[in-house]
Protein backbone atom coordinates (compact mmCIF):
# COMPACT_ATOMS: atom_id res chain seq x y z
CA UNK A 1 0.00 0.00 0.00
CA UNK A 2 1.95 3.02 -1.16
CA UNK A 3 1.91 5.87 1.59
CA UNK A 4 2.21 9.44 1.25
CA UNK A 5 4.98 10.17 3.76
CA UNK A 6 7.63 8.66 5.89
CA UNK A 7 7.11 7.97 10.16
CA UNK A 8 10.05 8.15 12.05
CA UNK A 9 9.66 7.91 15.80
CA UNK A 10 11.75 10.12 18.16
CA UNK A 11 12.44 10.17 22.11
CA UNK A 12 13.18 13.71 23.46
CA UNK A 13 12.82 15.37 26.31
CA UNK A 14 8.87 16.15 26.84
CA UNK A 15 10.44 19.76 27.26
CA UNK A 16 11.31 20.18 23.94
CA UNK A 17 8.49 18.97 21.91
CA UNK A 18 7.40 22.73 22.09
CA UNK A 19 10.59 23.28 20.50
CA UNK A 20 10.73 20.75 17.84
CA UNK A 21 7.02 21.57 16.78
CA UNK A 22 8.15 25.01 15.97
CA UNK A 23 11.17 24.09 14.54
CA UNK A 24 9.84 21.64 12.05
CA UNK A 25 6.37 23.84 11.44
CA UNK A 26 9.30 26.63 10.02
CA UNK A 27 10.20 24.28 7.46
CA UNK A 28 6.86 23.97 5.66
CA UNK A 29 7.39 20.79 3.58
CA UNK A 30 9.99 18.48 5.80
CA UNK A 31 7.64 17.18 8.28
CA UNK A 32 4.74 17.22 10.66
CA UNK A 33 5.15 16.47 14.02
CA UNK A 34 2.94 14.72 15.97
CA UNK A 35 3.06 13.93 20.09
CA UNK A 36 2.11 10.34 20.55
CA UNK A 37 3.05 10.22 24.06
CA UNK A 38 4.12 13.32 25.74
CA UNK A 39 4.83 12.28 29.00
CA UNK A 40 7.60 9.52 27.98
CA UNK A 41 8.63 12.29 25.19
CA UNK A 42 7.62 10.39 22.13
CA UNK A 43 6.92 11.86 18.73
CA UNK A 44 6.37 11.24 15.14
CA UNK A 45 7.26 12.61 12.55
CA UNK A 46 5.63 12.12 9.33
CA UNK A 47 8.22 12.90 6.53
CA UNK A 48 7.39 14.07 3.19
CA UNK A 49 9.49 11.43 1.05
CA UNK A 50 11.03 14.53 -1.26
CA UNK A 51 12.48 15.64 2.04
CA UNK A 52 13.67 12.48 3.90
CA UNK A 53 17.86 13.53 3.41
CA UNK A 54 17.12 17.01 4.77
CA UNK A 55 14.80 15.92 7.85
CA UNK A 56 18.05 13.42 8.70
CA UNK A 57 20.24 16.33 8.22
CA UNK A 58 18.05 18.34 10.50
CA UNK A 59 17.58 15.80 13.10
CA UNK A 60 21.16 14.97 13.20
CA UNK A 61 22.20 18.67 14.15
CA UNK A 62 19.43 18.78 16.58
CA UNK A 63 20.59 16.23 18.07
CA UNK A 64 23.66 18.09 18.86
CA UNK A 65 21.50 20.85 20.22
CA UNK A 66 18.86 18.74 22.44
CA UNK A 67 19.20 15.09 23.70
CA UNK A 68 17.14 12.59 21.75
CA UNK A 69 16.68 9.04 20.11
CA UNK A 70 16.12 7.72 17.28
CA UNK A 71 13.23 4.60 18.02
CA UNK A 72 11.76 4.29 14.53
CA UNK A 73 13.62 5.66 11.29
Amino acid sequence: MPTDSVQWILEVDKRDIAYIVGLFESYDDFAVVRTLDPARGHIELMVSPDFVTDTAQLVERLAEEIPLRILKP
